[in-house]
């Protein structure tokens, strides 16, 4: 009979983070695939699903390419190519499901959930909500308009290599911190995500995909470059990204008019355009007006506050927008000059100041300086 594991030892909750940060890290490499190794990897899993390894091995250069190279594999299957017969089910889903059913047999709900907030889901929403999820959606745009309604399937279908960290960190941690011996399974699964991006397993053949060549992300860690691709690919696919939201290129290259921002259907995507050019900027160029006279900032001395309506096509809704600048410099010694967004019913820029830092009016006037 199974023992089934109720709590951790004070040596497996400290291999907690460790594997965490492990598949943090191969879930956010941009280092060149080790392709033998993913092969040998694939091989694994195969072998798992119970199916012979593929005998057809092919390298793309990014999800992109890979997603167009699987709708061609399927169509050649199809008309009796050896390659027909996509065996995802067996090798990325059924493997996994089966283990994880396995491991919830033998782990007692406590460790599950203590394992799942300090690996799996943390894992996951640095790499599975951001970066796979930015990736997958420009994957599915560009190839829709390429190819058509009729790839949509082959691009879901796929095992997400490195992307899968989530998950996959969740089974490998009772591998390794409680010997599970149902999670050896998962080894060619991990192997592949340890060495590659995202693969297609076929009968007889497999197409495989490198990383990134790049990645940017913000201080939250969240997609985000202000001069080129937040994520990028050896084959000039990419993902261009303000502060976690997907954007049009040209954005980011500065190539956006105050008209393109005002017309753009997307309210999110204007209001990183607007963030990309600067309130300032944009205030004087859109031709807001101003509610209420210049006022000198009390918590920032030599340095002054103004308020604006902002057109309600930019955010949907009505609101104003307060300009003021940082109250410590940059390290060029500037201070950048910012807006913050304010309810539209604040009607001076002290108010509004105040409104940011949950102060009423009065109480933000006696303030000496602010940070």
């Amino acid at each position: 009979m199974t023992r089934r594991i109720e709590a951790l030892t004070p040596e497996q909750e400290a291999l907690l983070p460790v594997i965490r940060d492990e598949w943090l890290t191969i879930g956010l490499s941009t280092q060149r695939a080790d392709r033998d190794e993913a092969i040998r990897g694939v091989a694994d899993a195969y072998r798992a699903a119970g199916l012979d390894p593929p005998r057809i091995v092919v390298w793309l250069d990014s999800p992109h390419a890979g997603a167009i190279g699987s709708w061609m594999l399927t169509r050649l299957g199809q008309v009796g190519g050896q390659v027909g017969g996509q065996v995802w089910g067996q090798v990325g889903g059924q493997v996994g499901d089966q283990v994880g059913g396995q491991v919830g047999d033998q782990v007692w709900g406590q460790v599950w959930d203590q394992v799942g907030d300090q690996v799996r889901d943390q894992v996951r929403d640095q790499v599975r909500g951001q970066v796979w999820g930015q990736v997958r959606d420009q994957v599915w745009g560009q190839v829709r308009d390429q190819v058509g309604d009729q790839v949509r399937g082959q691009v879901h279908r796929a095992v997400y290599g490195q992307h899968d960290a989530g998950w996959l960190s969740f089974l490998d941690y009772f591998r390794r911190a409680c010997q599970l011996a149902c999670c050896n399974r998962m080894n060619g699964l991990n192997r592949v995500a340890t060495n590659a991006g995202w693969w297609w397993p076929y009968t007889g053949a497999v197409l495989l995909t490198d990383r990134p060549t790049e990645l940017h992300r913000d201080g939250q860690t969240r997609l985000h470059h202000e001069t080129g691709p937040a994520i990028a690919y050896a084959d000039g696919f990419a993902v261009w990204a303000w502060h976690g939201v997907r954007v049009p290129r040209d954005l980011i290259e500065g190539r956006w008019s105050t008209q393109d921002i005002l017309t753009h259907p997307n309210a999110e995507v204007r209001r990183c355009a607007i963030e990309r050019v600067g309130w300032d900027v944009f205030v004087n160029d859109a031709g807001l007006r101003q509610v209420g006279a210049d006022e000198p900032d009390p918590a920032n001395p030599g340095h002054y506050l103004q308020l604006y309506d902002v057109p309600e096509q930019i955010y949907e809704q009505p609101i104003r927008v307060l300009l003021c600048d940082n109250a410590t410099p940059e390290r060029d010694g500037t201070r950048r000059r910012f807006g913050i967004t304010v309810p539209a019913d604040i009607g001076d820029p002290i108010t509004a100041a105040a409104w940011t830092f949950g102060l009423r009016a009065n109480q933000y006037r006696q303030l000496q300086h602010a940070y």
